[in-house]
């Protein structure tokens, strides 16, 4: 059974926002609309694109409850609240104080002396992550060799 397409737009603005766009996943999308509009097959399109046919069936579906904002607003990967954004000062201070300091501190360590600051939980990758990128030294949970 073929699904039919509410022609929101036409083939031409479809082509024309998909080459405008920067978003590969919009445009693969998109791409899929342009093909289902065209008449390809589903299976083909699958083939193609290549998606599963629960995926195929639910853009399909948006395109045609809302159209070209419909498949620019479906959110593919992720966490659902976006990535948590850390105000910079907190990592300023800690820099700070690792400066200071004649000794490596651990991951957990920085994690509790921001907690204890600033009353906020860094996640251990993410902490990690900021202290390596600032070119910052860390003790590692590594087993030692003695």
């Amino acid at each position: 059974m073929r699904l039919k397409i509410i022609e929101h737009n036409t083939l031409e603005t479809l082509r024309d926002e998909a080459s405008k766009s920067r978003d590969r996943r919009y445009q693969a999308r998109l791409e899929v609309i342009i093909l289902a509009m065209r008449g390809v097959p589903s299976k083909l399109i699958q083939k193609e694109v290549p998606i599963s046919p629960k995926t195929y069936y639910f853009w399909v579906h948006s395109y045609n409850d809302g159209g070209m904002q419909a498949l620019k607003e479906i959110k593919t990967t992720g966490r659902s609240e976006g990535n948590p954004k850390y105000d910079a000062v907190i990592f300023l201070e800690l820099f700070e104080r690792l400066d200071v300091m004649r000794e490596q501190w651990s991951v957990v360590k920085m994690q509790k002396f921001v907690k204890k600051l600033h009353a906020v939980d860094v996640p251990y990758e993410t902490m990690r992550m900021r202290v390596k990128r600032a070119g910052y030294a860390y003790r590692s949970k590594r087993v030692s060799s003695i």
